[in-house]
């Protein structure tokens, strides 16, 4: 049999039925190539006269040839590809993150892992519909594998998750580069209408958004509402309506901003609603924003407000997401089980851009629907419909994610929901199948030991069955290795050497270790930026011979630490062991160089906007 055809970068069903259409009419017509290549994939065609082929027979043809068992599992494709391909997720690293999760499903398929298996038989066309020992017992070829990643990311095909990374690669600044869009934000912090048209003037890229940056919220209007919330609609009159002029569509940006995200509360959905948001907005992808909202807020309170203002369509798991225990009830038969109805509609996380919990099969068995409902319950905050659930023998300790709902609810510090969960019986013992193999147990202690001084995490583990102190005093009795310095801080301490050098001083002192921590870029000169406030443009324009210098480190002898210097690197090695870091990092050395709040380093950071308090706090808080 020949091999398979592979499906276009940007697949489109419309393309596929004029194909079945036209193999119809050179069928009919008895065109030989045609019927040769008909009867190879649908071998009953052999003996129908070529008159009385049917448009299905063709359908079935072309679904075949590209791997499906049937045409209506091609449509059904078609329908997911076309509502997840608006599923945009943040695509924050180069290609060879996703050329890594690649290896890493065809290591895991080998395993028999269920995460690798689901994504296969959720999004290759061979592998679509079948179970997960069908997909275990099959081969798995690299385009399969780079398949499943860019449809889990969102993308139709890897040829356009690869266009994705390029056009967030082209259009993302380096550390040191002013970001535009950052400047047009910073003019609507002031409500200056001129300084946001120069900015644009400059860079009229900001007038046309691509699609992935309408999801992610990367647009001046998404921006702009966000400042006339707070600052109130007569102070953006004026640059709402020089928006509205460039073309950008408030109606839309209101509904985009409505679908939400994790810890949405109900003020901003107060809000959004009083500056005229649709509560019956439907998303490009076809899904009603209360869908949305109950897969992205993570907080049933603010779902409740919105849900107040709207008409819910009726599902099994949009009735466990809103605490409805009758319209669950209605769902299930006599037995508990979901009756037919509760498979017409199911979450859809990858088309909401939250597919990190799971990927669905598209034929799911009685276990996944209920642990569906489960989750989403537990998003919401659902403790009633959880415990009615678990009441009736729902699997609260089922494996179909690679990890219990328990460890999941402890791992995102949902304590009303754990104390619920462990009340109805899950087992806080029962492993994880992921890479870290945690159980909910485990993961709360290992938590809770990271930070002692979280009262979430000191809860947790007490509804765990542990003793806080007791833990606390386990881990600092445990022997511990002094952790060891990371590459990106010794490539830093390296840099603060030449700085040093270049200077003709004899020694390394406090500021040439900030230069250091700036030359070395990554996360402490991000976290500068965003939490500090840094203004990293006139930083450069004034220090780059320090911050940036041309040419390589220079080779020369190596320049010891001056006493401040020294006590900030070992100031830095305690709190990393205090965070129990098997590494020390730049953040950890950027806490110690601003823990006094005074001295050299506060002088330079003050002299471009950062305060080394307000910096120093938000490590201590953050790390």
């Amino acid at each position: 049999m020949s091999a398979l055809r592979p499906l276009p970068s940007r697949p489109s069903l419309e393309y596929e039925h004029k194909e079945a259409k036209a193999l119809l009419r050179r069928l009919r017509a008895g065109d030989p190539d045609s019927l040769a290549r008909a009867r190879e994939r649908h071998p009953t065609i052999d003996v129908s006269p070529p008159a009385r082929i049917r448009l299905a027979d063709a359908q079935l043809v072309v679904a075949r040839e590209h791997g499906f068992a049937s045409w209506p599992r091609l449509v059904r494709w078609f329908g997911d590809v076309e509502r997840q391909r608006h599923g945009h997720w943040q695509l924050h690293a180069g290609r060879g993150l996703y050329e890594a999760y690649v290896r890493d499903l065809l290591a895991e398929h080998r395993t028999r892992s269920s995460a690798p298996g689901r994504a296969l038989a959720a999004y290759v066309p061979r592998f679509y519909g079948l179970s997960l020992d069908e997909v275990f017992a099959s081969a798995v070829s690299e385009d399969d594998a780079r398949l499943a990643v860019a449809r889990a990311h969102g993308a139709p095909s890897w040829e356009v998750l690869l266009e994705r990374l390029a056009a967030t690669a082209a259009t993302r600044p380096d550390d040191w580069q002013a970001d535009p869009f950052g400047l047009a934000v910073a003019a609507m912090d002031d409500a200056d209408l001129g300084a946001l048209e120069r900015v644009v003037a400059a860079h009229p890229e900001l007038l046309h958004p691509s699609e992935y940056d309408e999801a992610t919220g990367h647009t001046l209007m998404h921006m702009a509402l966000g400042q006339e919330r707070r600052r109130g609609a007569y102070a953006m009159q004026p640059i709402m309506l020089w928006l509205a002029a460039h073309g950008f569509d408030r109606q839309r940006e209101l509904g985009i901003r409505l679908c939400g995200h994790v810890g949405m509360t109900p003020e901003e959905v107060h809000d959004l609603l009083d500056l005229g948001a649709d509560p019956d907005w439907v998303a490009p992808n076809g899904l009603p924003v209360l869908e949305h909202a109950l897969l992205r807020y993570w907080n049933g309170d603010a779902v409740d407000v919105l849900a107040a203002r709207t008409t819910p369509r009726r599902a099994l798991w949009i009735a466990a997401g809103l605490g409805d225990v009758n319209g669950v009830r209605a769902f299930l038969d006599r037995h508990h089980m979901p009756t037919p109805a509760a498979r017409q509609l199911r979450p859809d996380f990858v088309a909401v851009g939250r597919a990190g919990f799971m990927t669905p099969l598209p034929d799911a068995d009685d276990e996944e629907i209920l642990v569906e409902a489960l989750l989403v319950a537990m998003l919401n905050g659902r403790t009633a419909v959880l415990e009615y659930l678990a009441a009736r023998g729902a699997p609260l300790n089922s494996l179909v994610y690679g990890a219990p709902l328990i460890t999941m609810a402890v791992g995102n510090a949902m304590t009303a929901e754990v104390e619920c969960l462990v009340r109805c019986g899950a087992d806080l013992d029962l492993r994880s199948e992921r890479a870290d193999n945690k159980s909910a147990r485990e993961l709360a202690r290992e938590l809770f030991e990271q930070r002692p001084q979280d009262a979430v995490l000191r809860r947790i583990v007490e509804l765990c069955g542990m003793n806080a102190d007791v833990v606390l005093a386990e881990r600092d009795a445990r022997p511990m290795s002094p952790p060891r310095v990371g590459p990106a801080l010794a490539n830093a301490l390296e840099l603060a050497r030449d700085d040093a050098a270049r200077l003709g001083q004899p020694d390394v002192r406090l500021e040439n270790l900030l230069v250091g921590l700036l030359r070395g870029g990554g996360p402490p000169l991000l976290f500068l930026k965003e939490a500090g406030r840094l203004d990293v443009g006139r930083l450069r324009d004034e220090r780059g011979d320090r911050v940036a210098p041309s040419g390589d480190v220079a080779r020369r002898p190596e320049l010891p630490m001056h006493p401040d210097a020294d006590a900030a690197l070992k100031a830095a090695t305690v709190f990393a062991i205090e965070r129990r870091a098997e590494s020390v990092d730049g953040l950890h050395l950027l806490h110690a160089l601003t823990r006094s709040g005074g001295g050299p380093v506060a002088e330079l950071l003050a002299r471009y906007g950062a305060s080394a308090v307000t910096v120093n706090a938000e490590l201590t808080k953050g790390l």
